[in-house]
This record gives structure tokens, sequence and C-alpha cells, in this order.
């Protein structure tokens, strides 16, 4: 879209001023979006079959949104997937949580619509966001619009070349997922994630193929906002036992996992909406080989860092 030629712009305000970059990131739904040449992120809706390009930045306090094209529901859609921020949630009390609400309460937690978090979490399985946002457009365009039957018709050759950065192995398991959800109908499937019981939706995500607990709990949680589980992955696992927000024995067997997940859920109402801020501390100054202790804004409430004796064997 030439940013000149807009068909419409409006914005969405927030109390805190959003940090923008930060938001796009790390979370599942930021990976249909892409670094605009001219500032912002960019994607392309498709709204009754029309597809709009949209842009978002930073500005006034908030974001600013054009698009190439205008439609009705493009203010609420884009307001449902930028609804609400870090500083805005319940974490509890814990002075950690303090720390980290500080620390990123400018980051807009994040939704997507059921399938396209499925689709885009099983293309990050063991692949960086890097690669999903380059695969993720164009698979997105080679179906004119990402939806169960459009992906489902993909011929698996044409498919496995779509998204062969990501794993052309995945093709199978997007297909017949894709296949699956068609049969049953997408607002079946739309119900079943976002209005149906967690337990319920949860046993249900992971009956589909290739999805285990970790991609089943994102969709639970950037889709349906989920209060009953998050995805656990290694940073995660290793900073909140490090910080003592959820000890475990070193082990991510599904029993201590889900040990874990109990732990953290009982901090606060959205933890779970907050899983990833651990996997950015983890990323930066909390590492697995050598953790930054001396340079980190959590030092002074972590019991690894206070501790001089601590080593790798001990804390995954």
């Amino acid at each position: 879209m030439d940013a000149t030629a807009v068909g419409v712009e409006f914005d969405l305000p927030f109390a805190t001023p959003p940090d923008l970059d930060a938001t796009m990131d790390i979370q599942i739904p930021a990976l249909a979006w892409q670094p605009d040449p001219t500032g912002g992120y960019r994607r392309v809706l498709h709204l009754d079959g029309q597809p709009i390009t949209v842009i978002v930045r930073e500005a006034n306090g908030g974001l600013h949104v054009t698009a190439s094209h205008p439609h009705d529901e493009l203010p609420d859609l884009l307001r449902r997937m930028f609804p609400d921020q870090v500083a805005d949630l319940d974490l509890g009390t814990n002075p950690v949580w303090a720390k980290l609400r500080s620390r990123y309460r400018g980051l807009i937690v994040m939704w997507a619509p059921p399938f396209e978090a499925l689709v885009i979490t099983v293309l990050s399985q063991n692949r960086t966001g890097e690669c999903v946002r380059r695969v993720y457009p164009a698979l997105d365009q080679l179906c004119g619009g990402l939806m169960p039957q459009s992906l489902a018709a993909l011929d698996r050759e044409t498919l496995r070349a779509a998204i062969r950065s990501a794993g052309p192995y995945k093709a199978d398991r997007l297909g017949e997922l894709a296949a699956l959800v068609a049969a049953d109908g997408l607002d079946r499937f739309d119900q079943r994630v976002m209005h149906g019981p967690s337990t319920d939706a949860l046993a249900y995500l992971e009956s589909l193929p290739g999805v285990a607990h970790k991609t089943a709990a994102c969709v639970l949680v950037f889709s349906a906002r989920t209060t009953t589980t998050m995805p656990v992955d290694v940073h995660l696992f290793r900073v909140t036992d490090r910080l003592g927000l959820a000890q475990h024995n070193g082990k991510l067997t599904p029993a201590v996992r889900d040990a874990v997940i109990s732990q953290l859920l009982t901090h606060g109402a959205d933890v779970a909406l907050a899983h990833f801020v651990f996997l950015l501390v983890g990323r930066t100054t909390c590492t697995a080989g050598t953790p930054a202790c001396t340079t980190c804004f959590l030092r002074r409430d972590c019991r690894h860092a206070s501790n001089p004796l601590s080593t790798e064997e001990q804390l995954p």
C-alpha cells in the first residue's frame, strides 16, 4: 500500500503509551504483521473477500491505523486485535510481578482469530518468529485469505513449497487439521475454542494433528484469553524457577509442567495472558548459559542472582 493512498485512518487510544516494537517482538498474533518500511507494522486483512492492507504506528499516546480501504468492521476488529496492555493486567502482589508489569507496561496483549492463531503456532513450532513472519504472508496470499477451506484445498506439494523454511513436513498436519476444521465449520471451531469450557477446548485442540499442549495453550491464551492454562517453554520454565514464582525439579515433564502452571496461576487472574514476558526476560538477561544477573532489573528479587553459589547444574 502506498502510504499516501489511504482509504481510512483512525486511532486506537491506550491509557499507557504503547511500545509497538516490543508488542510485535514475540507474541503469536504479532507474527502475522510485517515491519513497514515507512515505520510501524503492516498486514493484509480479508473482510468480506476484500483484501485490506492495514498499517499500525505509534502516535498520540496510542496507535494510529491507516488502511487501504474502508470497512465498517475494521475499527472494532483492530481494537479487538489490540485490546489491552500489560499495565492493565491483574498479576498479583508479588514484587517480581510488580516489576515485570512496570517494565513491560506498554506492551499490548494481542488477540488473533482461533484458526489464524492455530496455523501460526504450528508454523512456529521449532522455528523462529522471523521465519514465520516470512512464511505466513505468502501462505495467506496463496489462500486468498487464510481460511480452513482454502488451506485444506491446497495441493500438498504447493503447501510444502510455501512453508518450506518453516518445515515442509508441517504441510500434512496443516492440511489435515484444516480439513477437520472445515468439515466441522469455522463457526463451530470458534465456538469450541473461545466460548466452550476451557478444559474441553484444550482437549479438542490437542486432538488435532500436530497439536500438543504448548500449541493448544497458545491458541487458548491468544484467542480465548484463557485464565486456566498457559504455554510453558524453556524460558518460562527457567526464569520462573529462578525468580521463585514456580519451583520445580528441573525436568519438564507433563506433570511438572502442570504443576508450574498451577503455581503461576495462583499469583493473579491475568497471569496466563502475561506468560510471554518470561520469554522476553529469558532472551535478554536471564539466559540459560550465563545469565546477566548484575544488569537484570529483577536481580534484587531473584534467588538465583542473590546466591553466588548457584550453578547452571542446579537450575536449567
